[in-house]
């Protein structure tokens, strides 16, 4: 019987819950109509589009025409007249993350150890000078790039040689619908590159390799009839751009001359020309295109002078207009500036804003656009 008693009671207070939702949403809203349904008043405005809704289902309903995420937008333009003490202290605060930020990319230590950073750690340095004594030059990743964690290579300072990660890639051996690729830890660098192949192409080589009988269109060609290749790094195009080794000569031969970035990555081929590969010739075309690169650049640039001489030139007819416009400009800019230093040589906490800097600005700007 309480029970029965008790949901009676209820019944008439959730009435007139429903009627007082009713008589809210009767009511007039400073914000107007809903502007997705216009059927009831608006409660919510998108701060970055500015839309009115009513309901949940109205604000989904106008991100997902409008393609809008609901998140207001920080930089975008204010004038100076419509500017009112939020909009100045949001970009107070955009700026002071600004700030923050860039202070906190120069102690990041994921940043440390870049190839512009001279802080090398003791075996990355000696790594690099031993390897630009050789003529390579030797480039560095960022310490979360998966290349530079699983790079090995190393510089035995005792034996005074490199000891490169090389990553084998043999373009036309499939399995599984990808291409075989094998790594090597550490390749001495006076070895001949035959003598580093020769496990992998040598069907005789009675060194273990996993899955060697992928590799038996190369066995067959034998290792005087395959192109090795090194990816080019450093030069224009090398997306698709590689040098053409020397199987006959050693490996501190074939990477003079050459960028490497973390270690090499070889390509192996049996086709005389694969297709998709640009062969390099030799360095002397690679730095012949560099000059004639830098000279187009020259070229360029000296194009864009003439261009804003002549331009100069043919604005010079109405010569005392532009000069007085351009005149009141840097006086209006250096009124503006020394009212700036005016208002900076008192003390002020910039956490709230003040009235004169308003003006001063304001006034400023006012005196440009008239």
């Amino acid at each position: 019987m309480d029970l029965c008693n008790q949901a009676e009671l209820l019944k008439p207070n959730n009435q007139t819950m429903t009627d007082a939702n009713k008589g809210r949403n009767n009511l007039p809203s400073r914000l107007g109509m809903c502007e997705v349904c216009s059927a009831f008043p608006s409660r919510y405005t998108c701060p970055k589009c500015e839309v009115k809704t009513c309901s949940l289902k109205c604000v989904t309903i106008h991100k997902n025409e409008l393609f809008c995420n609901g998140i207001r937008d920080r930089t975008k333009f204010v004038a100076l007249k419509q500017m009112t003490k939020q909009d100045f202290m949001s970009d107070y605060y955009f700026l002071e993350e600004c700030t923050r930020y860039a202070q906190n990319r120069k102690t990041d230590t994921i940043k440390r150890y870049t190839t512009y950073n001279r802080d090398l750690p003791i075996h990355l340095n000696r790594l690099r000078q031993a390897a630009r004594r050789r003529t390579t030059n030797l480039k560095y990743l960022l310490q979360n790039f998966l290349r530079h964690r699983e790079n090995t290579t190393y510089y035995c300072y005792k034996e005074k040689k490199i000891f490169w990660r090389i990553k084998w890639i043999f373009i036309n051996a499939n399995e599984n619908g990808k291409i075989v690729c094998y790594n090597d830890e550490r390749c001495d660098e006076e070895k001949l590159l035959w003598e580093l192949l020769d496990k992998y192409v040598n069907p005789n080589c009675l060194e273990l390799v996993p899955e060697k009988r992928i590799l038996e269109y190369y066995q067959s060609k034998g290792m005087q009839n395959i192109k090795v290749m090194l990816k080019a790094e450093g030069v224009k195009r090398s997306r698709n751009r590689y040098y053409l080794l020397n199987v006959n000569q050693t490996l501190k031969t074939n990477l003079a001359k050459k960028t490497i970035v973390e270690y090499p990555l070889v390509y192996i081929s049996y086709e005389e020309l694969p297709e998709g590969f640009d062969i390099i010739g030799s360095d002397e075309d690679i730095e012949e295109e560099t000059k004639q690169h830098r000279s187009n650049l020259q070229k360029m640039w000296k194009s864009s002078l003439n261009k804003e001489q002549e331009t100069d030139m043919e604005d010079s007819n109405p010569a005392d207009e532009i000069v007085s416009e351009k005149e009141k400009k840097r006086k209006r800019r250096k009124e503006r500036f020394r009212k700036l230093e005016i208002y900076e040589k008192t003390s002020n906490n910039y956490l709230f804003t003040d009235e004169k800097l308003m003006e001063a600005l304001s006034s400023s700007t006012d005196c440009e656009e008239d």
